[in-house]
């Protein structure tokens, strides 16, 4: 018998992990019954307020035993029972158990966790109308996500390494050597990527928190994000590590939408005009941008470093086309920005003071006119209007990889740039010609081809 089990809302800001239980447990059941894959780390809606870091669930499924599938329950129950961070007022674990075919429906309810807001509510009523068994420790929030992470197709995946430490580590600095980091991307890029951040020159592949993850370590190719983690050199014990296939990294979560349908926690790609000149505020940059249906605030925040500057360089009535999470800020609903196209741009005008039509030398003003240095021939004070380059490509602009959220897909891989594309396709024929640089995003790394 075919029983799939999904774990979702173990760990806190204070500790634990998710995957880190469920990579425990991964291990415990396999002596059980026959794994039938890895197990799948799925991130959800990166936008939901109540998440704790990449609102990742964990799933996997076993051929076992029909007489085993009590025990194997049990098993589940008792690490989430033992393991989770019941302390932390946010922490409100839930596991979900299903047996049999995956019914087709909850890969409806997956997507819409991964894209939108859904209640616990919603969530029993998926489980019991797919004949799934649920279990909610405190208020079960994270039913939500296991639910969705058994029912998420997973047509596209990325692989994930997690390596985990010895508890007695928990809290204290990781123990990772930064050159052969260095290194091991140079051999592996960009068939494992967004291991370090080139133009700042930090290591990613460490978090920062109190959880037991020593390393995660992300490719297209399992094999090469092994090798790459062989090549890592660790001063401090590896406990274990697990191997997981996930939805990271796919640009999944983002659904073209007018400007006029975006909700609040939405992860959209929108079509519109730049509506004003950008202004700063702690740091952040804002604009906004219009369509034929309404109008949103769109921001570029602090963390997002050099990409701010791409983003002052917009004019208002540039076309563009933005993909990013929908949240509210400072009360007013606001797209984060992850990745921009330039679709048209305005001229720009810049004004200049005219050379003196009699002998061409340099005018200063004077009050209300013009005199020529050289000749002190006089005009009236009229400044000449000047069409200057403007600094932006026609190409795909992101985030630097450590600002990057966990689904969003960096232009280095294939199908990185998939999703603006598609709004793209309906532009007029004239706007859609690919030009040369187009797959070169703005964080500065090259990138090269790939297959």
């Amino acid at each position: 018998m075919i029983i799939h089990i999904g774990i979702d809302d173990t760990d806190s800001p204070n500790g634990m992990c998710t995957t880190y239980l469920g990579a425990l447990l991964y291990r415990e059941l396999s002596r059980l019954a026959e794994p039938l894959d890895l197990p799948r780390l799925i991130r959800l809606n990166p936008n939901i307020p109540y998440k704790t870091r990449g609102n990742g669930a964990v799933a996997m499924s076993f051929e076992a035993e029909e007489e085993l599938i009590p025990d194997i329950k049990n098993t589940v129950l008792f690490y989430v029972s033992q393991l989770a961070d019941f302390e932390h007022e946010n922490t409100h674990p839930g596991v979900v158990f299903l047996e049999g075919e995956i019914p087709e429906e909850l890969r409806a309810f997956s997507l819409k966790a991964l894209r939108e807001h859904v209640t616990i509510e919603e969530a029993e009523r998926a489980a019991e109308n797919a004949g799934a068994e649920y279990f909610k420790f405190k208020l079960g929030r994270g039913i939500i996500g296991s639910l969705a992470a058994i029912g998420y197709p997973l047509e596209r995946f990325t692989y994930e390494l997690l390596a985990y430490r010895e508890p007695e580590n928990w809290g204290k600095p990781r123990g990772v050597n930064l050159e052969s980091v260095f290194l091991a991307d140079v051999w592996a890029y960009p068939f494992s990527y967004d291991n370090v951040d080139p133009q700042k020159g930090t290591v990613l592949i460490t978090p920062h928190g109190k959880d037991p993850v020593l390393v995660g370590i992300r490719g297209i190719e399992g094999a090469r994000v092994l090798q790459v983690f062989e090549m890592v050199e660790f001063e401090e014990p590896v406990a274990f590590y697990q191997l997981y296939k996930t939805n990271q990294n796919t640009d999944d979560h983002l659904v073209p939408k007018k400007i006029g349908e975006l909700k609040l926690y939405d992860s959209a790609v929108v079509r519109g005009k730049v509506a004003s000149p950008y202004w700063e505020r702690g740091r952040h940059v804002f604009f906004e941008l219009e369509d034929d249906t309404g109008r949103i605030r769109v921001a570029a925040f602090e963390p997002t470093k050099r990409f701010r500057n791409y983003v002052r360089k917009l004019l208002p009535g540039d076309e563009i086309i933005a993909a990013g999470g929908v949240k509210e800020h400072e009360g007013v609903l606001t797209l984060n920005l992850e990745k921009f196209y330039p679709v048209k741009l305005v001229p720009k005008i810049e004004y200049e003071k005219p050379k003196c039509p009699r002998c061409g030398g340099t005018m200063k003003s004077k009050g209300d006119y013009f005199k020529c240095k050289r000749c002190d021939f006089k005009m009236p004070k009229e400044l000449t209007p000047i069409e200057v380059p403007r600094d932006l490509e026609r190409k795909i602009y992101e985030v630097p990889p450590d600002a990057r959220k966990h689904l969003s897909r960096p232009l280095v891989l294939p199908g990185g740039e998939d999703r603006l594309l598609e709004a793209l396709s309906k532009s007029p024929p004239e706007d859609s010609r690919v030009l040369p640089g187009f797959l070169s995003g703005g964080h500065g790394r090259r990138s090269p081809d790939v297959p």
